[in-house]
Formats: C-alpha cells, sequence, structure tokens
C-alpha cells in the first residue's frame, strides 16, 4: 500500500489573547496509505482549498458547551475546505468526486462521516468559490438576512466588518433587495472597496471614528431597521442606540470579542391627554439614580368641571384604580428615542388604570360604562382619544384585576410567554422577578403549558409565595446566591429552554451561559438598570450564537389585537380556580408616590395598585398589607 508524506497543521496548546502562529506547528513527518482499509465506509480525500474563518478562535480556547469542539493540543486543526476523493468505501461517492464540508488542516484527511460533507455538481465557478460565497460564508449570509432579518425594499441596513467573507455577500444582497446599505471596515483600502467593488451605497473606517454612534447617526439619520452583526463590544453598543422600532439584528459572529479573557458587555439602550384635576400626582423633575417620594408631589390645588364641553369627542372619567409598573420609571428620566414619553415635569402622572365614565361626548361610550387603559394620576381625567381604552365586560370578577391579570400585566406575560416563546410540555422555564404582576403569571402559563418552572425573588416569603400559593416547581431569593451561575446549574442542570427576563444585568449574564441550544428569551423589562445612570453591560452574548438562542424584546401594545383571544383564555382559568393572582393595594392617591418608589426597592408582592379615595376592595388573607385575590 502505496505510503505518501502528509504535511499537518497541528495545534500546540490552548490560546488567550490573541492567537500568534507559534501556537500552531507544520508537522512534516507524518505518512499516509493512498488506499482506504477494505472494511471502511469513509472517505480518503486530497484537500484542494482550506478555509480560515474567525469562529476558529473559539475553538483554539478550551471553552465547555460551545456549539463546536475545541481542538485538541496536539491534534491537526480542523476547518471547512475543498476536496478531491482519492479513494472511497462510501456508496454515494467515488475516486474523483469533488467535495467541500469539515475537513483536516492536512494534505491528505481520512472522512469517517462522508455524509457530512457537499457534494460539489457545478464545476463551472471557481472551486475556492466552495469556501466561500458558496459554501459556509455565502449560506451563512443567506439565513442571516433572509430568513431571520426578512428585508424589504427601502430599508436601512447595515452591516460590521463589511469587507469579510460574509459581509461582503449580505450587504449584496440587500442591495439587491432594494435596501439602502452602509458597511464598517478597517482600512482606507477595505472602504473603497466596499463603495466601488460591492455597490454599498456608504461605508466608513471605524478606527477613524471617535464617536461610533454620531457616525452612525450621521449614515442613518432615520435610524437603523436591519443590522447584521459581526463585531459586537462598542460596535453593537453604538447600533443598540440607532435601531428603529421593530428593527432585527442578526447575530453571525462577535469577533471583538474573541480575543479577551473575559467578554465586555454590551451597553443596552434603556428605553395623556388634557387632564384638569381636582386632586392629583405631579412629578418635579426628571430623576436620577433611584427616584423618592419627594419626586412627586399631591396636588390638591385644581377644580374641574363635571361637564363636558359640547364640541368635546372625549370622556370625562373617575379613576377607581391606578397602575404601578416599572416602565413608568423610565418615564421620570429625559430619554430620547423611547417607545413612550417622558413625563413632563410640573404636570400629571399618567399611567394604566380602572376608571368609570362620568360623562362622554363619544358615541363608543356611555355614562356609567367601566373601562381600563391610560389615565391620569388623579381624582378625574378627561380622556381626548377615548378610542385606546379597553371597554370592560366582565365585572363578575374584581376590577383591580384590569390593571393586571386581565390588563397589561397579563397581556404582557401572555404574549411573553405563548407568541414570543411557544412553550412546549416538559420544557424548563426560568422567570426572574417571578412574585410581581407579570412574573407570577407567567410562571402559572408555564405549569398549566406542562413546563418545568422555576422563578426568583428578593425575599423568603417571596419564594414561599412562588412555590405554595403559584405553584412553582421550585424557587430561589436571588439575594442569598454568591454566584448565580452555580444558582442556575442547581435548578437547570440540563439547561434553560425558555428565560422570561424581567431583570437583566447580572442575572441576564448567568442564564445566557445556561441557556439551551434553540432556547428562546423574552425581554420583558431589565429593572436592575433603570435607576443606573449608566447601564450596566451584558457579558456572555456570544452564548446567543453557539447555542441558537433567539432573543426578543417587545412592547404588549403592539399586541393588544391579541386580546380577545387572551380573554378567551385566562376568564376560564380564573373562574376555575386553575389560577390565582395577587395585589398589593395601597389606599388613595396620596399613598401612589411611596407605592411606586416600593417597586425599586421589592417593597411589594404581586401587582402594585394605588386605589383612588373612597374606593376599597377585598379582603386580606395573607399578611396585613397584602391583599389577596383568589376566585
Amino acid at each position: 500500500m502505496e505510503q505518501v508524506r502528509n504535511k499537518q497543521v497541528v495545534f500546540k496548546d490552548y490560546v488567550n489573547g490573541f492567537p500568534k502562529e507559534s501556537d500552531m506547528l507544520l508537522d512534516t513527518s507524518s505518512t499516509i496509505s493512498l488506499n482506504l482499509p477494505e472494511a471502511s465506509n469513509g472517505l480518503l480525500v486530497k484537500n484542494l482549498y482550506l478555509s480560515c474563518d474567525p469562529y476558529m478562535r473559539i475553538r483554539m480556547s478550551n471553552i465547555q458547551g460551545s456549539y463546536t469542539e475545541s481542538f485538541t493540543p496536539g491534534s491537526k486543526i480542523s476547518g471547512y475546505g475543498v476536496a478531491k476523493v482519492v479513494d472511497s468505501g462510501h456508496s454515494n461517492f467515488k475516486k474523483g468526486d469533488l467535495v467541500w464540508g469539515f475537513t483536516g488542516w492536512e494534505e491528505y484527511s481520512i472522512i469517517t462521516a462522508p455524509e457530512t460533507l457537499f457534494k460539489i455538481q457545478h464545476t463551472d465557478v471557481p472551486l475556492s468559490y466552495y469556501t466561500g460565497i458558496l459554501g459556509m460564508p455565502g449560506t451563512t449570509a443567506y439565513v442571516g438576512l433572509y430568513e431571520i432579518c426578512a428585508p424589504k425594499k427601502g430599508e436601512r441596513v447595515f452591516v460590521s466588518a463589511a469587507s469579510g467573507a460574509v459581509g461582503q455577500l449580505v450587504g449584496q444582497f440587500a442591495k439587491l433587495s432594494g435596501c439602502y446599505v452602509v458597511g464598517s471596515a478597517g482600512t482606507k483600502e477595505k472602504v473603497e472597496l466596499l463603495k466601488n467593488k460591492f455597490g454599498f451605497d456608504e461605508a466608513f473606517n471605524y478606527k477613524e471614528e471617535q464617536d461610533l454612534d454620531a457616525a452612525l447617526k450621521r449614515y442613518f439619520p432615520d435610524g437603523i431597521d436591519i443590522y447584521f452583526e459581526n463585531v459586537g463590544g462598542k460596535m453593537l453598543d453604538a447600533v443598540l442606540l440607532n435601531m428603529r422600532l421593530n428593527g432585527r439584528i442578526s447575530v453571525c459572529g462577535m469577533i471583538s470579542q474573541y480575543n479577551l479573557e473575559q467578554g465586555r458587555g454590551a451597553k443596552p439602550d434603556l428605553p395623556d391627554n388634557e387632564t384638569c384635576a381636582h386632586e392629583g400626582v405631579v412629578l418635579k423633575d426628571y430623576v436620577n439614580g433611584f427616584p423618592k417620594e419627594s419626586d412627586m408631589l399631591l396636588d390638591a390645588s385644581s377644580t374641574i368641571s363635571l361637564n363636558l364641553p359640547e364640541a368635546s369627542n372625549g370622556i370625562l372619567v373617575k379613576n377607581l384604580y391606578l397602575s404601578c409598573d416599572p416602565y413608568m420609571r423610565s418615564r421620570m428620566s429625559n430619554i430620547q428615542g423611547s417607545y413612550v414619553e417622558s413625563f413632563t415635569p410640573g404636570s400629571k402622572i399618567t399611567g394604566y388604570g380602572v376608571a368609570k365614565v362620568v360623562d362622554s361626548r363619544h358615541s363608543n361610550f356611555k355614562k356609567g360604562d367601566l373601562v381600563w387603559g391610560f389615565t391620569g394620576w388623579e381624582e378625574y381625567s378627561i380622556i381626548n382619544a377615548p378610542e385606546t381604552l379597553f371597554k370592560i365586560q366582565h365585572t363578575d370578577v374584581p376590577l383591580s384585576y384590569y390593571t393586571g391579570i386581565l390588563g397589561m400585566p397579563g397581556m404582557t406575560a401572555y404574549v411573553g410567554l405563548y407568541e414570543i416563546c411557544a412553550p412546549k410540555k416538559g420544557e424548563r422555564v426560568f422567570v426572574s422577578a417571578a412574585s410581581g404582576a407579570v412574573g407570577q403569571l407567567v410562571g402559572q402559563f408555564a405549569k398549566l403549558s406542562g413546563c418545568y418552572v422555576v422563578g426568583s425573588a428578593g425575599t423568603k416569603e417571596k419564594v414561599e409565595l412562588l412555590k405554595n400559593k403559584f405553584g412553582f416547581d421550585e424557587a430561589f431569593n436571588y439575594k442569598e446566591e454568591q454566584d448565580l451561575d452555580a444558582a442556575l446549574k442547581r435548578y437547570f442542570p440540563d439547561g434553560i429552554d425558555i428565560y422570561f427576563e424581567n431583570v437583566g444585568g447580572k442575572m441576564l449574564e448567568a442564564v445566557l451561559l445556561n441557556m439551551r441550544l434553540h432556547g428562546r428569551i423574552s425581554v420583558c423589562g431589565m429593572i436592575s438598570q433603570y435607576n443606573l445612570e449608566q447601564g450596566e453591560g451584558v457579558r456572555n452574548l456570544t452564548c446567543l450564537i453557539t447555542k441558537r438562542v433567539r432573543m426578543q424584546g417587545f412592547i404588549v401594545g403592539d399586541s393588544y389585537h391579541l386580546y380577545p383571544k387572551y380573554m378567551e383564555m385566562v376568564l376560564p382559568l380564573i373562574k376555575e380556580k386553575k389560577i390565582c393572582y395577587v395585589e398589593d393595594i395601597a389606599e388613595g392617591l396620596e399613598s401612589a408616590p411611596a407605592a411606586l418608589v416600593g417597586l425599586f426597592s421589592g417593597r411589594n408582592v404581586g401587582k402594585q395598585v394605588p386605589s383612588a379615595p373612597q374606593f376599597r376592595t377585598v379582603t386580606t388573607d395573607v399578611a396585613p398589607q397584602l391583599r389577596i385575590l383568589q376566585i
């Protein structure tokens, strides 16, 4: 059997920081037979082209749980390549066939699983294209742009590392789809190539930009619809600030992170009706850090007429319940570009509430109707856009439920769990801030779907409530855990399929390490970040790539068309006592500032609801200040 020399590139040892040529060794001592053994079912191939790809840097480190195995020190490197079959023991391949797929960094390779290779049918193009446009990079560009981002004509597309094997194709595909395309690269020559060779509308050298946010605003004054992510780090920071509503980010790679001993965090961009009131809560000025009761003022100086002007098309309502929700903290700061407007200093606070119509000039509402939706933190409110309100049809449940389980929090739990995460029986679900208005429902809905559910909360009492009242399988006090990663591995030894994100920060970092392949993360809120002057970075974002995790933020207001469908599901659950809901009710408008501030220190249990004066409800069966509604 003829033996020939088989030069190989051998990996010496695991790498920290930037790899060096000396981390690899060219071994010329090996030999190989050009005939396979009779019993072999594999292939012997002669390698013609080998592919250098960024993901290979990950394989040079000893990383546990990656989607691809690390190289073995002392063994040859492997990767994508183009090869010619020299000998075959497999019925689907014959001598002389051309193939592409995984092979060794050596002259000849024995492929023991040839079913993973692609047979090359088209030889009227350069064979090297099968390491690029007709191979893995081309497929990556296609899937990331078309299957994930679904570009539409006229949309604005940004591609980082745009002159690379994947980026150059993404830009050209996007141009063929009728998009406006801008790319970034690291040299003047690459920038010229993007514009003059690949047809990008614009391109810039990121190394020459002192302020990446300003650079993106220069090229995308109206924001970015689609970002094809190859870089991560500071580029991702800047892109997040410039994404448009309902934008899409396809995360292909994060090459800026691969050579760091500890990954750098991406800084998230944290995200009315004219009223005259008898008594109301006013925001004094924009807030930095944790809000205080003194940031709000109870104003009792105004008066109101209980009859609307003849020319009005609005309604006048008496507010019965007002809702304290975490997103309201963002409205207390002067944040530009949020999905909801900031409060105006000196004016009444607004939010979700339940109200009764006192007077109406709108054909869809009459005096005495009960409604829920956006109203003012005051005794009476004039609603000039009543079409945004929901008329309450079911009064055989407590009205306060329409600030919770039958209102925005309930819809949030429903959309985030069912519409985004689509739970399947037997899946593992983790809920942070699980005793809150949304979290308690997510856990119960997931249990009803046959899932294993674990929640986190901030006190022993809340943990007991999760297990004994809401039926979670397990729960833990995150404040007692020194290592959140270890805590999650304790409760999810096989990993997490679904994470309902309410917290952000360190909790999200730990969850990313524990997500299972094809897991889903529904991003409802990040309460740990709302009171920080600068948001914390989140490490471990490369897990989105390696584990093919889908992480989606959402605004419940985009899904209110599903409200009738949600009511059909949840009302029977309430009436059949298959679900329960906890409310923490504070009495009177004067208690509203303290109730809102309490959300951010964990004082509340369940849904925080200040009620208007003279409106009382339900009985207490858990603790002196805790109102439980169990139908």
